[in-house]
Parts: C-alpha cells; sequence; structure tokens
C-alpha cells in the first residue's frame, strides 16, 4: 500500500497540468460537444422524494420527532419524473436516482412505472423502505430497481419498535421473504441489502438480523445512527435555536447514540474546510419538483430554492453555496459529520459502547477497515479525478470490500470467532 501511495503521488504534479487544462472553460462548437463538456464537469446523484408521507414516526427522524411542521402531502406524477430526468440528463452527468429522502416510497401507488422511467433513462434507480408494507413485490422487481435498501434497528419486536417507531418487525421478516421471492420469480439484477442501523441498545441484536438477511440472500450494511434533522443537528451544536427546539426525547435519542455527540461534532468543526459531498454531488427534491437546500434539511418552507424545472442547474448550485444555512452547517463541520467522515469518530465509538459488543461485532477491525477505505478515496481525489471515473471507482471499492471479507473470514477460521 505504501508503495501505491508513493507512486500514485509522484504522478500528481504531472496530471495537475493536464487535469487543469480538461477543466478550463472552452467554446463548444456544437451541442453534443457542450453536452459531452458538462456531462465531464458536473456530476451528481438525486435523492427524489415521490411521495410526501412516512407510514413510522421514528425517534430519530423528523417524521417523528419534529409535531409542529409536516411536510406537504402528495404523489409525484410520473410525467413530472420524467421531465425531471430528461433536464438532469441534459444538465450533468447522473450516476444515480434515489427515490427517496424523507419518505417512504412503497407508499406511492405507480412506483414501478417510475422505476421504469429512471432505469430507461440508462441511470441506476434506487430505494430505500422500511418494509412494514410491501403492496406489490412482483411489480416492483419486475422493474428491476438497481438496488433495494431495508432499514432495520433489531431482530425483536421489543428492540426495534424503539427506534422504528409504529413498526412491526415481524411484518418486516415476512415482507422481506416474500421480496426474495418475488426477485428470484422475476429473475431481478437488483442488489438488495439491510442497512441496520446501530445505537447503543441494539448491538447483540444485529448478528441475528445479518443471519436472517444472508438466510435470503440480501447483503447487510450496518450504519451507527445520527441525529435528524440537520436544523435539530446544528441547535445541539452552536445552541441556536430556531424553529425546531430539542425536545426531552430528543436527547434521549441522543444518549442512546453509540458515539458521544457533543464531542463527535467538536471534533467535525476540524474539518469545517472540507468540501461539502452533499452539497456538490447530490441534488434533493421533493414530490413537487421543488429542490431543496439539502437532503439533511427538513423544513422545505424556509430551504425550498425553487422549482427544479425552472432553475438552471448553476443557478441552483450559485443558491446553496451562498445559502447561510450551508455556511453554518460547514462552520460546525456538520456536513463531515452527516457523511461519516470525522476521523475520530471510529475511536469515539469504540470508547463509548460496551466492550462485549466490541468483541461480538469485531468494530476494531471494522473501523480499521473504513478507515483505509477513506483514505484510498482521499488519494483517488487528489491523483486520479481526471484519469477514473465513477464506475472505475466503484469496482476499486469492490475489491478492496471483497479483499477485507476474505481477510475476515480467514480471521474466524483462525481465531474461531463466529
Amino acid at each position: 500500500m505504501e508503495i501505491i501511495i508513493k507512486q500514485t503521488f509522484r504522478l500528481k504534479s504531472r496530471r495537475k497540468k493536464e487535469h487543469a487544462e480538461q477543466v478550463q472553460p472552452r467554446d463548444c462548437s456544437s451541442d453534443l460537444e457542450a453536452n459531452t463538456y458538462l456531462r465531464k464537469m458536473h456530476t451528481f446523484i438525486f435523492d427524489i422524494d415521490i411521495s410526501g408521507a412516512c407510514n413510522l414516526h421514528c425517534p430519530c427522524c423528523p417524521q417523528g420527532n419534529i409535531e409542529t411542521y409536516r411536510l406537504p402531502h402528495g404523489f409525484m406524477e410520473p410525467e413530472l419524473l420524467a421531465s425531471i430526468v430528461r433536464k438532469a440528463t441534459s444538465e450533468c452527468r447522473v450516476t444515480g436516482i434515489n427515490l427517496f429522502n424523507w419518505t417512504e416510497p412503497l407508499l406511492h401507488p405507480r412506483l414501478p412505472e417510475l422505476i421504469h422511467i429512471v432505469q430507461g433513462a440508462g441511470i441506476p434507480c434506487h430505494l430505500s423502505s422500511n418494509l412494514n408494507i410491501l403492496p406489490d413485490a412482483d411489480a416492483i422487481m419486475a422493474a428491476g430497481p438497481a438496488s433495494f435498501k431495508i432499514s432495520v434497528s433489531g431482530f425483536t419486536q421489543d428492540v426495534y419498535g424503539t427506534t422504528h417507531r409504529g413498526g412491526n418487525i415481524a411484518r418486516v421478516k415476512n415482507n422481506m421473504v416474500t421480496l426474495a421471492e418475488a426477485k428470484k420469480r422475476n429473475g431481478a439484477a437488483t442488489r438488495i441489502f439491510v442497512t441496520y442501523h446501530r445505537y447503543r441498545h441494539n448491538l447483540k441484536e444485529e448478528p441475528m438480523m445479518r443471519d436472517f438477511a444472508d438466510r435470503l440472500g440480501f447483503g447487510f450494511d450496518p450504519v451507527w445512527a445520527l441525529m435528524f434533522p440537520l436544523e435539530k443537528v446544528l441547535a445541539y451544536a452552536d445552541g441556536d435555536i430556531q424553529d425546531f427546539p430539542l425536545t426531552e426525547e430528543d436527547h434521549t435519542v441522543i444518549d442512546s447514540l453509540a458515539f458521544p455527540l457533543k464531542n463527535t461534532l467538536a471534533a467535525a468543526r476540524n474539518y469545517q474546510n472540507q468540501p461539502c459531498r452533499l452539497r456538490d454531488r447530490q441534488v434533493s427534491l421533493d414530490f413537487q419538483g421543488n429542490v431543496l437546500l439539502c437532503c439533511g434539511i427538513f423544513d422545505a418552507r424556509e430551504f425550498s430554492l425553487g422549482n427544479y424545472l425552472a432553475l438552471p442547474l448553476d443557478t441552483i448550485q450559485k443558491l446553496r453555496q451562498n445559502h447561510r444555512m450551508c455556511k453554518r452547517c460547514m462552520k460546525n463541520g456538520a456536513h463531515v459529520f452527516l457523511t461519516y467522515c470525522v476521523p475520530e469518530m471510529g475511536r469515539q465509538i469504540l470508547d463509548t459502547i460496551d466492550g462485549d459488543d466490541i468483541s461480538l461485532l469485531d468494530l476494531r477491525h471494522e473501523i480499521r477497515h473504513k478507515h483505509l477505505c477513506q483514505r484510498i478515496n482521499t488519494m483517488s481525489q487528489a491523483c486520479f479525478s481526471s484519469m477514473i471515473g465513477d464506475r472505475q471507482k466503484a469496482v476499486l471499492k469492490t475489491v478492496i470490500d471483497q479483499m477485507d471479507r476474505i481477510g475476515a473470514v480467514a480471521k474466524r477460521s483462525l481465531f474461531g470467532k463466529k
């Protein structure tokens, strides 16, 4: 690894000039040339809420921890989504469209049609669901989304129901089985995986859910639970409470996180000058096609920038970069925190959670691996940004993950860890 790092940094000075030449503004003699240039310059993922509601009220999410405001309700029309996709692909290179942000996509009565629109444009379509409902698994799998994420936070109802409030884990498991069968019947290539939201109280149930997902052929990607929305995170960080004050329940949720939020946010401030991936690489829309400042922002009354179809992408980005909320967020390093890029976070987690849970989940190894991936990603951005694209980066990440899994299996075989 050290040899690779040294070699790549030798390339940096040579490639820097070439990259600068590539990104210099130039006259485009034709529409085709202009479109090619824009695709090289701008790469985005779109987060699109296709409905205005969620069927659960989780305490870590604004759908469950804000009582004074509700998002407008309704469903995105397929024609509107098609128009959004056409505009997006004319303005930038779209590497994926998530048909979710704050809401439950499976509530939409025409979801398969929306999936077809995205996939038909040659763009990977991604879904995320709490899977307490599953209206037509066969139609969804036949539409062929690129991925389907299932959000859980426990294996038993007592644990799951605390953080997925209003949900029923038995129903979720039944729907997982139904979804697996539908995938097989339809020969779908969709990557289905479980995202297990880790809190201090639910770590012992993670292996049970992992085993259940594995038996169904699903992937398993645990994440450390965070507090949302951004408005409440910033209120906690700098004490500037505006529309959404922190409640007693919010503080209970904060205490249940696997890291000390106050210390993690303090560490995040050291990285306030880091670029914001959420602002520079993602665009968030509601079901009406309105642009939200950020995927972490909830209050559409204050932080809607206008309708996407009426605003050029460059204008949207200028509005975001100059917005007071963006400046406040970056001053507090919240953009680094929300993307799990605070280097000290791993050590803080190990210092916070129970030692038995650390051993059960082999967290020391996992955290070292993630730090390595972050270093490689930083290196690739610095040295290879003009040489390799997102697809090649994804392949590199897959290779690293496969090597890590092989190492983990070997470690368990040698030391008898299950």
